[in-house]
């Protein structure tokens, strides 16, 4: 029945109590924290970002390929794991339901060209809001021999023709890279045995990485488009590192510069402990004689750690002593020394794959 006058008020009061729940809805939706999707979150970089964002508050959806010992750290920690390969299209989309932003890091496995096209399809359908691409700084490089490499800059045209928006995270060479395989020798041998001959790297740790990661995740829009090449606060050659173990050790470290076959042995004896498997190493043949060419120095250090973390990157004493403190190899010791000859003595003896193998791995 009509209302006369008070009509208008009337409808006004009904309005706004019918509106009720949909403006406490988008109240609430407005102070929640976007929902981010790590994939390769059991990796060195994932896992880190991983554990900053779920301290931040974020909620986090892991996507790795089992539940391991990591993936049930993360799950612990607050993460929600979502199980598939980056081959399955529909467990992309799953995986991307609910999702806002992305870390996506390819795996060092084959087949990222294609599994970078499932991705952006899936991405596109599902609304992705951000993503943050793990690239590769030898990827800016021309006349590059890698396939990974060269994957990696195919991937980069197919985000760029994607229409998505994407931020690009292209780090040099990663510091533990550079060392942990050998810590063993340094620490206890005191012998530093490096492929990179005397190329200089600006390295960075795991953790500023992820930290500013972690950062482009919590605001991304003001990065869109841009390549980020983060890197450590200054350029260091293998004997610049090797003095900076002694400080740490407490010892008088010697580098040593080894041939690309007893890299192939080392790397293959080394491989079975580090979970380095052969197309790896086929891909790190390559790496090697790019940094023996200085590419990683190219440009040298970069700022970009401080500008998006607000700290100072770590050192490489900083990192060396983090990683020798949770080294069963923390101290030098007469058993240890044995070990660690007799592992050394081995090496020169290793199987290692043919050259032709490995080249086949890289086509």
């Amino acid at each position: 029945m009509p209302f006369g006058k008070y009509e208008p008020v009337i409808c006004q009061v009904f309005g706004a109590v019918c509106l009720l729940p949909l403006y406490r809805s988008r109240s609430i939706t407005k102070g929640m924290k976007e929902h981010i999707l790590i994939t390769t979150a059991t990796g060195k970089t994932g896992y880190a970002t991983t554990v900053q964002l779920l301290e931040a508050g974020y909620p986090v959806r892991i996507f790795v390929r089992s539940r391991n010992e990591k993936a049930r750290q993360l799950e612990k920690l607050g993460a929600e794991i979502a199980l598939g390969e980056l081959t399955d299209y529909k467990q992309l989309r799953e995986a991307l339901t609910g999702i806002q932003r992305v870390y996506y890091c390819h795996p060092f496995v084959p087949g990222m060209v294609g599994n970078t096209n499932l991705f952006i399809q899936a991405a596109r359908e599902s609304g992705i809001e951000a993503i943050i691409y793990m690239g590769q700084w030898l990827a800016e490089f021309e006349n590059q021999t890698s396939r990974f490499t060269n994957d990696t800059k195919a991937a980069y045209r197919q985000f760029e023709e994607s229409g998505l928006n994407v931020i690009y995270f292209i780090p040099g060479y990663f510091a533990e890279n550079t060392f942990v395989v050998v810590l063993e020798f340094a620490v206890q041998l005191g012998l530093l045995p490096s492929p990179f001959g005397e190329g200089k790297n600006p390295v960075v740790s795991n953790e500023d990485m992820a930290a500013v990661l972690a950062a482009l995740l919590k605001n991304p829009t003001p990065y869109y488009g841009k390549r980020l090449h983060p890197t450590g606060p200054e350029s260091l050659s293998v004997v610049d590192m090797a003095n900076s173990m002694s400080r740490v050790v407490g010892k008088r470290i010697r580098p040593i510069t080894i041939p690309e076959w007893m890299f192939l042995k080392a790397a293959s004896l080394m491989g079975r402990e580090f979970g380095i498997d052969t197309f790896q190493i086929s891909q790190a043949r390559h790496y090697n004689k790019q940094y023996q060419q200085n590419r990683f120095d190219v440009g040298g250090p970069t700022d970009i750690v401080r500008q998006l973390t607000g700290k100072e990157p770590d050192n490489f004493e900083t990192i060396v002593r983090r990683y020798i403190d949770q080294s069963p190899y923390a101290k030098p010791s007469w058993s240890g020394w044995f070990n660690a000859m007799k592992k050394f003595m081995t090496i020169p003896f290793q199987p290692i794959p043919s050259i032709k193998e490995l080249d086949r791995l890289n086509q």
